[in-house]
């Protein structure tokens, strides 16, 4: 790892999907304007060459040009974090490469203790809510039994926690966590569909229930910006009064393949989705580095007549705009329970 003067903050992300690259410059841009100060590791394996030349210009980013040793598609998240806290690094912060920065997270990482976890919570119209039914998944002691499911798009860790995400690869590499491989996320048990799933269940187990967490609100602090209940209507009326949340996740379908040329989703679902990519906060901020990040981007111009009108009548508010298509969303599902 490369020597870095003060080594108090770095960020990591880690991307190994063919054409993602799109999503991790304007990652890379949020955080050049919002956390000008701090350090970015990308693990990016056989980036393009255009790729490579466009990273060279961004400040105090690091291009890390394989994957890390036992690392698996998102199953890298410990294997990424843990060598820049053992370089030693004060903190380590992963970043989803589909998130973006809306503002800073200096203020609220400052505040943070060493012993502090800071996680996202997961999106409220997911299912199977909460850590405890992970933890038993995995037959670890419940320590503690936290309500709401995190989500790791966020996820900020010291060195105090390297007994986690040493704990957290050895889960993933387990017979247990790899015998549903090959079957729908949704096949799975809850505890075994992804890395974060494992995190949950730790993070609720005896072995580690004394690390404090610091959440980040999904409406408030967060929003995964996915179907028409991602941002759900309560987030949306909570919404209307605060400032627009310091992180956009673009949870889910990509905005640069739901609204590009030959999108794969067809009938009603596939205009619903393209609907709410077209109104999605994520979108609306990706356009203010669409210069920068030096590529063509003719999905931010995918307009519909109904995006439109809900454009117009939710006079550019995060929270307003594709409200009418969540309380729609929210109605149905009632009827339907």
């Amino acid at each position: 790892m490369p020597e870095a003067s003060g080594k108090h903050r770095a960020f990591c992300l880690a991307e190994d999907r063919g054409g993602a690259e799109i999503g991790i410059k304007f990652a890379i841009l949020s955080l050049r304007e919002h956390c000008p100060e701090a350090h970015v590791f990308l693990y990016r394996p056989n980036p393009i060459p255009e790729f490579r030349e466009w990273l060279k210009a961004q400040p105090q980013v690091t291009l890390i040009d394989h994957w890390p040793a036992g690392a698996q598609g998102w199953n890298c998240k410990p294997h990424t974090l843990l060598p820049l806290l053992q370089d030693g690094w004060h903190e380590a912060i992963w970043l989803d490469s589909d998130a973006l920065l809306s503002a800073s997270l200096s203020p609220l990482l400052d505040s943070l203790k060493d012993d502090e976890v800071l996680v996202a919570e997961e999106a409220s119209s997911q299912p199977e809510k909460g850590t405890e039914l992970r933890t038993r998944g995995w037959n670890f002691p419940v320590g503690r039994s936290i309500p709401c499911t995190l989500n790791s798009a966020v996820l900020r860790v010291t060195a105090v926690h390297e007994p986690l995400l040493r704990r957290w690869q050895e889960c993933l590499a387990s017979e247990e966590y790899h015998r549903y491989d090959g079957q729908p996320l949704m096949n799975r048990p809850p505890h075994v569909r992804g890395d974060q799933d494992v995190l949950n269940a730790l993070l609720g187990a005896a072995e580690f229930s004394h690390y404090p967490l610091r959440l980040l609100h999904t409406g408030r602090d967060i929003i995964h910006c996915g179907g028409a209940l991602g941002y759900s209507l309560g987030e949306r009326l909570c919404g209307i009064f605060g400032p627009p949340p310091l992180i956009l996740h673009a949870i889910g379908g990509k905005p640069w393949v739901l609204l590009g040329p030959g999108c794969p989703d067809k009938g009603w679902f596939g205009l619903l989705r393209r609907l709410m990519q077209e109104l999605s906060p994520y979108v609306v901020a990706t356009r203010a580095y669409r210069e920068q990040v030096q590529e063509p981007c003719p999905w931010l111009d995918y307009h519909s007549f109904l995006g439109y009108v809900l454009r117009v009548l939710g006079l550019g508010h995060h929270a307003l705009r594709g409200l009418p298509v969540t309380l729609l969303a929210t109605l149905i599902a009632r009827l339907r329970r």
